[in-house]
């Protein structure tokens, strides 16, 4: 007898464990063959079912929640809409009021969602200003890139922005390091010429003139060059570009310093700030009152042994709080002196 083992996520915040396998996508192998691979919505890209199902605009929320009203896509699931709810609440708060927050349930499982958000401001400035926002969960809900569009005058976001903005940033680095060996051969260039021989890929991989990442990470050559960590490397005197003193170990190490500011200067355009405090949430029950409202055929809950275990147990929790606390009370003295 062969037993199989279905594998299965686990939820948290109150979800339930994901009760169904993954269905993958549907895809046309054959897209001239109408009869053996139906044909798929250019909305939603699923089967097309012209005997009993409708055809869908992908307006549906504005009949709902009003015209100022986003709708988002690529939510996480392993969450419970509301705590979804709060969680966009908070966000979109910083845009405008926000009269209501609606985070649709799985058809399988109403404590999971399935992907699918809307968001509806009172007026509309607050909303089109809402929906161009560039909105990134952190790795705890798998750094999912939420995918934003208006309802009424379909603006959308763009999902890719922080990869760019990291494509941008390694291409700095490329061309600081060109720039370097250029001005060690030719002693000083012009701002005029100072991308001739230098070269960078754009986001699709095509090779072009350097340029396109400074303007887009530093707006001009100008404050690419006067910013921190680069007037290190390059001095601008009288429209010329000359290099200051430093060996290729040092200019590995302010390199480092560029890319760690550039990832703080991104993490800082994706994090908002929320006007909102979050919701004030009951403590949590202790685990001597959880341990009542389970059943005693699964724990014996009045056993002496299982008590034993339970006092262990918290008193190896204090220790190993004492001891962080011991830790971190050190590493700061030592970090003082």
């Amino acid at each position: 007898m062969i037993l199989t083992k279905h594998l299965c996520s686990y939820a948290y915040y109150g979800s339930s464990r994901m009760k169904w396998f993954f269905q993958k996508p549907y895809i046309r192998v054959d897209p001239n063959s109408l009869l053996h691979y139906p044909e798929t919505s250019y909305i939603d890209c699923r089967k097309v079912d012209y005997l009993y199902d409708q055809p869908k605009s992908g307006y549906e929320g504005t009949e709902i929640y009003g015209p100022n009203t986003l709708e988002l896509s690529n939510l996480p699931m392993g969450r419970t809409p509301e705590y979804l709810q709060d969680r966009l609440r908070r966000f979109f708060s910083t845009f405008g009021l926000v009269t209501s927050v609606r985070c649709l349930p799985h058809s399988l499982d109403p404590y999971q969602c399935n992907g699918i958000g809307y968001v509806t401001f009172r007026s509309k400035q607050a909303s089109i200003k809402a929906a161009v926002a560039n909105l990134v969960f952190p790795p705890s809900i798998c750094s999912k890139i939420i995918n934003i569009r208006h309802l009424d005058t379909d603006k959308c976001n763009d999902p890719l922005y922080t990869n760019k903005q990291r494509h941008y940033a390694n291409q700095i680095i490329y061309i600081v390091r060109g720039l370097y060996y250029k001005l060690i051969k030719t002693g000083s260039c012009s701002l005029n010429t100072v991308s001739k021989g230098l070269y960078e890929r754009d986001f699709y991989g095509k090779i072009r003139l350097a340029g396109l990442s400074v303007v887009m990470k530093f707006t001009n050559w100008i404050n690419f060059l006067t910013t921190a960590p680069m007037n290190e490397i390059f001095q601008i005197h009288d429209n010329h570009i000359y290099l200051l003193l430093h060996s290729e170990d040092s200019l590995n190490r302010i390199l480092h310093r560029l890319v760690f500011q550039m990832e703080q200067q991104l993490q800082s355009q994706l994090q908002v700030e929320s006007f909102e405090p979050p919701i004030e949430r009951p403590r949590g029950l202790d685990e001597e009152l959880q341990i009542l409202s389970r059943s005693t055929d699964m724990y014996r809950i009045h056993d002496e042994r299982f008590i034993y275990k339970l006092k262990l147990k918290r008193e190896r929790n204090l220790r190993r709080k004492e001891y962080r606390q011991q830790l971190k009370a050190e590493k700061g003295v030592t970090n003082s002196v």
